[in-house]
């Protein structure tokens, strides 16, 4: 079992190395993209990456939803893995929704209004 300090340590590791993971995406392989399209892609993968979970539904500690949708799943079978998937599926719907209007609102703010005058 791990100490508290090192259980704190291991999810700062674990977040940090998300983020970093998130940050080199967005400059390899969305690099040339607008900031709209990177926020709808980035913003849902870190709900996926994120999101934490009870390892056990009477746990008292928590682990990456997604580590532990896939351990439970593996291991014990869909219903057991129902606690870290309704968590997992919330957060990364929130996330994809806030992406969508942050793109939507980008995108609008990016476009320059036209300077002629209309002949209407």
């Amino acid at each position: 079992m791990l100490t508290s300090s090192a259980y704190l340590t291991a999810l700062i590791v674990y977040v940090l190395s998300a983020l970093l993971a998130v940050a080199m995406m967005n400059l390899w392989m969305l690099r040339g993209r607008s900031v709209a399209i990177k926020c709808l892609i980035s913003l849902p993968l870190l709900g996926l990456l994120l999101t934490p979970a009870l390892i056990q539904p009477e746990a008292d500690t928590f682990a990456p939803a997604l580590v532990v949708l896939a351990f439970q799943w593996f291991s014990q079978g869909p219903e057991a893995a129902q606690h870290a998937l309704r968590p997992l599926l919330m957060f990364t719907a929130i996330a994809a929704g806030l992406g969508l209007v942050l793109a939507l609102v980008l995108s609008r703010l990016s476009r320059k209004p036209s300077l002629e005058p209309s002949n209407t």
